[in-house]
């Protein structure tokens, strides 16, 4: 008795429900046979003739239904009292022990099905679907991307906690994108014919084409994780904490590594790399800090994956820090990127070539194809690829015999004008994007001692005691301690450069990133509304003063202040989030962007290491000798190209450039793509033309 007491407390404490379940069979087996064993003996003889297994039988079907029991009970008068007692009996604890017990054992079954499955608990049966581990102010712009994908996807996060929150969050950005896109499609259609309007909105309005399931649980474990079919995933983004999840009550932030990332990674690659896994799947971690970088670089080294899984590294501070850098340079590239970034429209591709030869494939490619534009060659794991701009990956590969349409170009050679920015507020990419400052004046050639970019620092004291008083940075000309309480003094320093410099000056507002997530965006939201009232008022004082000088580049973490900021004239408002998200997507699905897209956010004159080769914008009047007439945007891009490089030959200032599309000077932009040959151009003196080329030669 003791063995079977210890043997059962274990089966009661491992198999609950199992117990419960044999428990009953067994009670009711024995109760239905006592009771029909009782109700034969019972039976009346010349009235009733039942054996054995008929009151069995009848006891069942009075248990089920109570009105069974004139089967055994035809004449209550002539049936004695004990057996009606006894069928009462049975009918009443029947229905207590067996119906009652039965049908709450199996509903207890189906509640925990359905709380499993909603709580994601359950196996999934998914191949070719990407998976994110960890959540963070990132993560929804990964999954809007993916809206834009031709293809039906499905997206399975594994967080920690906060489920039911994440998935309104979720559900609520798919809606307000495809909303907001369908609004602009139908107001395309609307000067359209009847079936021309149908047809244009069956071919061009968005659907929601992203299944998105969340899971909360523990993203280290291994039952979890194959549970979620990680090992046939395309890809897995692994993403990193806030840098507002770690900030402290008093607004202190940590700078310590990111263990749980690191051990997320490895427990990600250790089930990827195994013999039953997918092939080339890559695995996205984000990195933000030092030590995770160096421990993750040797985690890459020291695991020989070959062909199951390529780990990539993608260092947030520093690509948003160039990034940031980059815009408050240019800020009209914000649209440009928002659209090649993304899914949407025209994108970056890659395509693995036998040559090194890059103009020449360049001008073969281009007589023979219209549907991309080669942009250029990098280096992956060893193997040379192309990189090109095209609506998708299929239409690399069109291929046609094209005829010369003649157009000729002459192109000149541009020379940077000074740029003045006024960087206001702090982040945690500061030094990124002071560092991308520098790389970008290093990578000027000029002739002269003229700086190409002079900066001013508008910050609280704390931020710019931390940085030393930007002492460092020899292109800062002056910095200002910014007093909320004395705003007009502080602003000061912009009034001054507004009215005595003649260049364009670029307001670049820093979102603090370590505010607690109740406050995001607050700081930044403040400094705006500031800085628009003082441009305002100046502007009325200075009446002749031309407001286009004048270009605010506010960073914000949360896309719900997105209206808010764009509500402001003379704003270019840059979503960090979205762009990073929009990367990370990228990079998921074609691993081998990852080294364009550090050339194309990096500054650099090393010619050991190749050009510094970007998305620019010219002023067409300024990068023309003669504005080209009215002709295809293949026959520009062809034209432009060859004018670059024969201007190559008799002069090593100019190198091949290709034309991604122009932004009018109304501020509409149109990025090629699909057919290049259906798209007409004219080009007007103000537009301004968005070509990829040489940092070192084309800045404007």
């Amino acid at each position: 008795m003791t063995k079977f007491r210890g043997w059962l407390s274990v089966q009661v404490a491992k198999h609950p429900k199992r117990v419960v379940l044999v428990l009953i069979i067994l009670f009711n087996v024995l109760f239905i046979t006592l009771s029909a064993a009782l109700i034969s003996a019972l039976s009346l003889r010349g009235t009733e003739k039942m054996n054995f297994f008929h009151a069995a039988y009848y006891t069942v079907t009075m248990i089920l239904d109570a009105g069974c029991i004139e089967a055994v009970i035809k004449d209550i008068g002539a049936t004695g009292v004990a057996l009606t007692v006894t069928c009462l009996a049975v009918i009443i604890i029947g229905m207590i022990t067996f119906t009652g017990a039965v049908i709450g054992y199996f509903t207890n079954i189906l509640n925990d099905f359905i709380e499993n499955a909603n709580a994601g608990n359950t196996r999934l049966y998914l191949s070719d679907h990407t998976v994110i581990l960890n959540w963070n102010s990132r993560a929804p712009e990964i999954v809007n991307d993916l809206l834009y994908s031709d293809n039906k996807e499905t997206v399975v996060a594994l967080v920690k906690s906060g489920r039911d929150e994440i998935k309104k969050e979720i559900e609520e950005r798919l809606h307000l994108t495809i909303e907001k896109e369908n609004a602009i499609v139908s107001k395309k259609a609307d000067k359209m014919g009847f079936f021309a309007r149908r047809r244009y909105l069956k071919n061009n309005k968005l659907g929601n084409n992203v299944s998105f399931i969340v899971i909360e649980g523990n993203i280290f474990s291994q039952k979890q994780l194959r549970d979620i079919r990680i090992d046939l995933a395309k890809a897995v983004i692994i993403l990193s904490n806030d840098p507002s999840d770690s900030a402290a009550e008093d607004g202190s932030h940590s700078d310590e590594g990111n263990p749980q990332a690191v051990k997320a990674l490895m427990q990600a690659a250790d089930i990827v790399s195994s013999g039953n896994a997918a092939h080339n799947q890559n695995i996205i971690i984000e990195i933000i800090d030092q030590w995770t970088y160096d421990i993750v670089q040797r985690i890459i080294s020291g695991k020989e994956l070959g062909e199951k899984c390529n780990i990539v590294m993608f260092h947030v501070e520093k690509f948003l820090g160039q990034l940031l850098a980059q815009l408050s340079i240019t800020p009209q590239m914000t649209t440009v990127y928002d659209d090649l970034f993304s899914n949407k429209g025209a994108a970056f591709y890659t395509e693995p070539v036998q040559t090194d030869d890059e103009v020449g494939y360049i001008r073969d490619y281009l007589s023979t194809h219209e549907n991309a534009i080669p942009l250029t060659i990098i280096n992956h794991i060893g193997e040379s690829c192309f990189c090109f701009s095209a609506d998708n990956q299929k239409d690399i590969s069109k291929r046609q015999k094209l005829n010369s349409s003649g157009l000729s170009v002459k192109l000149n050679d541009t020379q940077s004008e000074c740029k003045r920015i006024i960087m206001i507020g702090h982040n945690s990419k500061v030094e990124e994007i002071m560092s991308c400052y520098e790389a970008y004046i290093s990578s000027q050639t000029r002739d002269d001692q003229i700086s190409p970019l002079k900066v001013t620092v508008i910050d609280d004291a704390d931020s710019i005691e931390r940085l030393d008083n930007y002492r460092r940075y020899s292109f800062v000309e002056d910095v200002v301690e910014l007093d909320i309480y004395n705003i007009d003094k502080t602003f000061g320093a912009i009034e001054r450069l507004l009215l005595n410099t003649s260049e364009e000056i670029n307001i670049l507002i820093l979102s603090d990133d370590t505010e607690l997530n109740e406050n995001t965006d607050s700081s930044a939201l403040m400094y705006l509304v500031y800085t628009q009232d003082f441009i305002k008022k100046m502007l009325r004082e200075n009446p002749g003063y031309d407001k286009r000088r004048i270009k605010t580049i506010v960073e914000i973490t949360d896309p719900g202040h997105y209206d808010i900021v764009k509500g402001y004239d003379t704003v270019e408002a840059v979503i960090s989030n979205r762009f990073t998200g929009n990367i990370i997507t990228q990079i998921g699905e074609k691993e081998s962007i990852h080294e364009f897209y550090e050339d194309l956010l990096s500054y650099t004159s090393d010619r050991a290491y190749g050009q510094s080769k970007k998305p620019q914008l010219k002023k067409v009047s300024s990068f023309f000798r003669e504005i080209p007439p009215k002709c295809t945007s293949h026959d520009l891009v062809r034209a432009v190209f060859e004018a670059s490089v024969s201007s190559a030959e008799a002069s090593e200032k100019l190198y091949p450039t290709l034309v991604l599309g122009y932004v009018k000077a109304t501020g509409e932009t149109i990025i090629f793509s699909g057919d290049l040959s259906e798209i007409d151009v004219k080009l007007e003196a103000e537009d301004k033309i968005i070509i990829y080329t040489d940092m070192v030669c084309h800045t404007d």
